[in-house]
């Protein structure tokens, strides 16, 4: 049997890899040392996540940090596989912990590349990187606002979508940003340098029921708790902002393909980086979010106009034909927006034991057609 190290297990997309991997008859090797509740407090807490793995025999999570060479060396030496999740990753956060954002994001990745060409330098090492490597470069290009009926957005003028040569440098990242391009440049060195097999996968809005959300981090999931609780919402810079979102089980999905079959560049040498999202097909606005929640829930949203946070995407929609091409097979993401929607929506409806129907369950589906 395979084993495979997932670092942030208990997160969002980590707990989406346990299973994922599992289902496929892996042994799983969690580490995770639960900082998230640190960095956002109790709302944040993740240890719940794995709750419903515990049970599995194949699996064994281990509490401690990325950066503890006693105990991820050995952990190293026995793996078939690791996928590197484990982050600060918030963005607004880095802002006032820079020091702690690049020892987690940056030296924490370069210590495990290194303990992986060290003591087993021949296995798949998957880095969930983060669309913040491109900076605010994105909000460069000229974007026209939309406003027809419940579409209420940005559009780029000149592109369909952002693919991976859109440039890292000469924009404003926060160190988030600076901490997860120098991790991801790091996996495609050791690529390139020590012949390991790296791939690096940079991820923009991800979701799904396990997210902790909170304001600094998961939009997504903290707009639908907030009006479901029918607390103040802060649209930060403008509500025509539009997000690709792909659900944890998708990236579970494309991170475990590559996985299983790392595909190298045309030289032979691996180190590629992969954009990874929903999407146009699972791209919304700010104000089309809102309206969605407020249509399936009945309620009304309570939210004011703040200022702009620091270099954040005015849009992001996700280019995935590198990805298309090197798995011809992957037909793009399961989970559409009003799964992902009404996903979070009963998710929060049952923790709160609120009396609440949805009332438009297929509320993205009907408007498409």
């Amino acid at each position: 049997m395979k084993n495979v190290i997932i670092t942030g297990s208990s997160g969002l997309i980590g707990s989406a890899c346990v299973e994922k991997f599992l289902h496929e008859g892996w042994h799983v090797t969690g580490v995770d040392n639960f900082t998230r509740e640190k960095l956002f407090g109790k709302e944040a807490d993740t240890h719940s996540n794995l709750d419903p793995l515990k049970k599995e025999r194949n699996f064994t999570n281990i509490e401690s940090d990325i950066r503890n060479n006693e105990v991820v060396t050995p952990l190293i030496k026995d793996a078939d596989a690791i996928v590197h999740l484990a982050a600060q990753p918030s963005h607004p956060r880095s802002l006032e912990i820079p020091m702690e954002d690049f020892q987690i994001n940056a030296f924490g990745t370069l210590n495990l590349l290194e303990l992986t060409r060290k003591y087993n330098p021949d296995i798949p090492f998957a880095y969930m990187s983060s669309n913040k490597v491109y900076g605010d470069y994105p909000n460069y290009y000229n974007y026209t606002t939309i406003e027809n009926g419940v579409y209420k957005r940005y559009e780029n003028t000149a592109l369909e979508s952002f693919d991976e040569y859109l440039p890292i440098d000469g924009c404003g990242h926060t160190p988030f940003g600076v901490s997860k391009a120098a991790a991801d440049m790091y996996c495609q060195e050791y690529a390139i340098n020590y012949g390991m097999t790296t791939a690096t996968f940079r991820g923009g809005c991800l979701i799904g029921s396990h997210q902790k959300a909170v304001e600094m981090h998961g939009f997504l999931g903290f707009f639908t708790k907030q009006i479901l609780q029918q607390n103040k919402l802060f649209v930060y810079g403008g509500g025509y902002r539009v997000r690709d979102n792909i659900h944890s089980s998708d990236v579970a999905d494309v991170l475990y393909r590559w996985i299983t079959k790392p595909v190298p560049s045309q030289t032979g040498k691996f180190g590629k980086p992969y954009n990874l999202g929903g999407m146009r097909a699972n791209s919304v606005s700010i104000y089309e979010t809102i309206a969605a929640i407020e249509a399936k829930t009945g309620l009304k949203a309570n939210f004011e106009e703040a200022p702009e946070r620091e270099s954040d995407h005015l849009w992001w929609i996700s280019n995935m034909s590198r990805f298309k091409n090197d798995y011809p097979d992957w037909k793009g993401p399961k989970k559409d927006l009003d799964y992902i929607f009404n996903e979070l929506l009963h998710n929060w409806i049952d923790i709160f034991h609120l009396d609440l129907d949805l009332k438009e369950p297929h509320y993205f589906r009907e408007l498409r057609t």
